[in-house]
């Protein structure tokens, strides 16, 4: 069980990696439908297998673009004529997004399937913990598999919303809780507990408690990022239009690090604890640094993943040291 753990945690964090590139390359409309792409199980590699032709062979659901619009076939049926007609088609009932771009697609394919193969090991988790008849095994295996579920279930509405903004906050929110319960799923298979002071620890939970909030603000902040790159505003003037309100984002960081760094200093002098130091500390001079660079010379993209995937290792790192100390 405890390897399982591991193994599902890093699939899942493989998953919020490879949803930081998605949204790093704007690729998050990709697959206009879900849970398949355009209606096919294996999305098209070319413009032409998502036009309309004549004598093919279309399934139910199965979509094209044509004039400027997505359609979606109502019924299963073999294409006639010389020319697109309506019939047999009705437009896409959640959205119009009606473009194609190959790379965009895989990327969120690829995206997609990373999810699939994450809900293995999460599932076998949930049969093992079961088949073990302890409690909090069950409790904690259970909120990861509806934790799961509930993203996916997202996932579904982030796509027929067209990426509507707030239910992305959501989904992020989401893929970290589905982390934060194999956390609690590991520290329990672990059962070690060191004690520290009790200034230090309410320090480190005031500590999760800032990060949590200034990750909900970062994901407030990328979403207008991504809404200036798709009106055409270049990753080098982006800062500059941001509401005033993100300088609370950019001026709160420092006020992550200092309180970060008050009871990382502690748990470093102390062998058991000193690794989770370390990670805070680098995971801190990562986050400043991205940060920089962002105002420096604007929205680099390479930066964007980095920064986010950085936000969730804090706030996991934060929780397990939390769980693996008692005052």
């Amino acid at each position: 069980m405890r390897k399982l753990t591991n193994i599902a945690f890093y699939f899942v964090f493989a998953v919020v990696l490879a949803g930081s590139i998605v949204r790093m390359t704007g690729s998050g409309m990709g697959c206009p439908d879900w849970p398949k792409c355009f209606g096919l199980l294996i999305p098209p590699t070319s413009e032409d297998q998502i036009r309309w032709a004549t004598d093919t062979d279309y399934s139910e659901g199965r979509m094209v673009i044509e004039n400027g619009t997505l359609w979606y076939s109502t019924s299963d049926h073999i294409s006639q004529g010389e020319s697109f007609s309506p019939e047999n088609w009705a437009p896409h009932p959640h959205h119009n997004y009606s473009k194609f771009n190959t790379t965009h697609t895989w990327i969120e394919y690829l995206n997609r399937l990373t999810g699939a193969l994450a809900g293995i090991p999460v599932l076998l988790l949930f049969i093992l913990a079961i088949r073990s008849r302890k409690t909090l095994p069950i409790i904690f295996a259970s909120a990861t598999l509806v934790s799961l579920l509930f993203v996916a279930y997202l996932g579904k509405l982030v796509v027929d919303g067209n990426l509507i903004p707030f239910s992305i906050t959501i989904h992020t929110l989401g893929a970290l809780s589905i982390l934060a319960c194999l956390i609690l799923m590991m520290q329990h298979l672990d059962g070690m507990k060191v004690a520290i002071n009790k200034s230090t620890r309410t320090w480190m939970i005031v500590s999760i408690t800032l990060a949590l909030l200034q990750f909900v603000l970062g994901t407030q902040v990328r979403e207008l990022v991504d809404h200036f790159m798709e009106s055409g505003i270049t990753r080098t003037n982006i800062i500059d239009s941001l509401p005033e309100w993100w300088k609370l984002h950019r001026s709160a960081a420092w006020i992550v690090l200092v309180s970060h760094v008050v009871w990382a200093v502690s748990l470093y002098k102390m062998p058991q604890l000193k690794s989770y130091a370390i990670m805070v500390f680098v995971i801190l001079l990562g986050q400043m640094t991205t940060g920089i660079l962002f105002i420096q010379i604007g929205i680099p993209a390479f930066a964007q993943p980095v920064h986010i995937v950085l936000g969730f290792a804090l706030i996991l790192v934060d929780l397990r040291a939390i769980l693996a100390t008692k005052v």
